[in-house]
């Protein structure tokens, strides 16, 4: 379940998640509404049991399990964001006014 290949939830972790788990079971008809997230097209979703990073990659896009007051989900925007930076003036030595103009892109990977 954790990144770390050594690390485990221990017994109380064991004991949450089963306790997670038995909630789901007897509350069923209310916990599809928390059990299930929509992850859209462009984005990605991270998801943390008990705060650590679960095993596997990012998950999505699509219908994503996730089990309530154990795991975390995080989304995560994948589309390509364009930011303008407003034009800046600059003087240069011998006195010439240029203004300068930029757009970034970026993108998570």
């Amino acid at each position: 379940y954790f990144s770390d290949p050594d690390s485990s939830p221990g017994p109380c972790g064991y004991l949450l998640i089963f306790l997670s788990i038995v909630f789901c079971i007897t509350l069923f008809p209310l916990t599809p509404f928390f059990l299930f997230h929509v992850v859209a097209q462009y984005e990605r979703a991270v998801i943390f049991r008990l705060g650590c990073l679960r095993e596997g990659d990012a998950v999505g896009p699509g219908l994503v399990t996730v089990l309530p007051f154990v795991d975390d989900i995080h989304r995560v925007d994948m589309r390509t964001v364009s930011l303008a930076v407003p034009p800046q003036e600059l003087l240069t030595h011998d006195s010439v006014t240029v203004s300068v103009d930029a757009v970034v892109f970026y993108r998570i990977r």
